[in-house]
C-alpha cells in the first residue's frame, strides 16, 4: 500500500482503561474519522447501530470473510458463546482521512500487515489494575450487568496486556489514573505536537 500523510491512531488498553471515552473526545475535537468495526455480539444498552459497531449475524460475518472484505477478524469464546469482531476494508480510506480506533494487540498486528508503519500511530492507556476493576464494575452496574463476562474480560486482559508487548511495539503511553482532564491534556499534546493533527475550530478538549 502506498505511503501517504494520513494516519490511523490506534488506541490500545485493557477493559476499563477508558479507550472508548478517549476516542470519542478525540473525534469530538479533531478532524478525524472513526473506524466502525463489525461484531456478532448482541447490541448493549446505550449503543447505536453504525456508531460503536455494525451489529451483524454470524453468517454475514463468514460471508464477508470468504469474499476477502475484511482486514482482520477475531473470535472470542465468551460466557455467552462465540463473539466475532472484524474490520472491513471499506471502513478506511487513508487517501482522504485520519482515523481514530480503539483496538487490540491482535488487531494492531493485523494492521501492520495491511498498512505501512508510517500510517499507524499507537497509544497505550495505562491504568492501575484496582482502579480499572472499579471502573469496569461501575460500567457494568449501569449497563447490562453481565458480571461473569466482565470478570472473563478482566482476567483475559491480565494475560494479553503484558510488559513484553509494550516493549515490543513502543507505544506512546498515556496515564489515565487521575482526572479525565489530565489524560486529555496528554492526548492533546501528542496529537498536536507529534502528529500535527488539526483541531476542529481550534478549540480545546471539552
Amino acid at each position: 500500500m502506498k505511503l501517504n500523510n494520513k494516519k490511523i491512531v490506534c488506541v490500545i488498553g485493557p477493559s476499563g482503561s477508558g479507550k472508548d471515552l478517549i476516542c470519542s473526545k478525540i473525534k469530538q475535537n479533531y478532524e478525524v474519522e472513526t473506524i466502525v468495526p463489525y461484531t456478532t455480539r448482541p447490541i448493549r444498552k446505550g449503543e447505536v447501530e453504525g456508531k460503536e459497531y455494525h451489529f451483524i449475524s454470524k453468517e454475514k460475518m463468514e460471508l464477508m470473510e470468504q469474499k476477502k472484505l475484511l482486514i482482520e477478524k477475531r473470535d472470542y469464546n465468551t460466557n455467552y458463546g462465540i463473539w466475532s469482531y472484524a474490520t472491513g476494508k471499506e471502513a478506511i480510506d487513508l487517501s482522504m482521512y485520519n482515523y481514530i480506533a480503539p483496538i487490540t494487540w491482535v488487531t494492531y498486528e493485523k494492521f501492520l500487515n495491511f498498512f505501512s508503519l508510517e500510517s499507524l500511530a499507537l497509544m497505550y492507556i495505562q491504568v492501575e489494575n484496582g482502579l480499572r476493576l472499579e471502573r469496569c464494575l461501575e460500567r457494568e452496574k449501569n449497563g447490562n450487568k453481565q458480571y461473569e463476562e466482565m470478570c472473563r474480560r478482566y482476567l483475559s486482559d491480565a494475560k494479553d496486556f503484558t510488559p513484553e508487548l509494550i516493549e515490543k511495539y513502543s507505544p506512546h503511553i498515556l496515564d489515565n489514573n487521575n482526572s479525565l482532564e489530565k489524560t486529555l491534556k496528554q492526548v492533546d499534546d501528542y496529537l498536536m505536537n507529534e502528529l500535527r493533527f488539526q483541531r476542529k475550530k481550534l478549540r480545546k478538549f471539552q
